[in-house]
């Protein structure tokens, strides 16, 4: 059996107004995305629904440091209800204008 490590935990301290942190980083691995391809590390991030998986070209540090602030900000946006500050391709609105 093959375990790896957890190699950074989300501190579960609270703060007045601001919800505990559950993503955190759970992996950090060198890889490649192909033969051809240039190495970098592979990343995950777990805490919610699914873990999510990302690839990201640089040293060690800098893709942990990547991979933290990811999780740093999805804990952050965990805090706002609903996800009216998500915007994924035109507002409604713009749309029926155009149209």
């Amino acid at each position: 059996m093959s375990a790896v490590p957890k190699i950074a935990e989300a501190k579960l301290e609270s703060t007045p107004g601001v919800p505990p942190a559950i993503y955190h980083v759970t992996k950090l691995e060198k890889c490649k995305l192909d033969q051809a391809g240039p190495s970098g590390y592979r990343y995950v991030i777990e805490g919610g629904y699914a873990p999510i998986t990302g690839f990201h070209i640089g040293s060690k540090e800098a893709v942990m440091n990547h991979a933290s602030a990811l999780a740093k900000e999805m804990n952050m946006r965990r805090g706002v209800k609903g996800t009216r500050h998500i915007v994924i391709g035109k507002p409604k609105h713009q749309q029926a204008q155009q149209s």
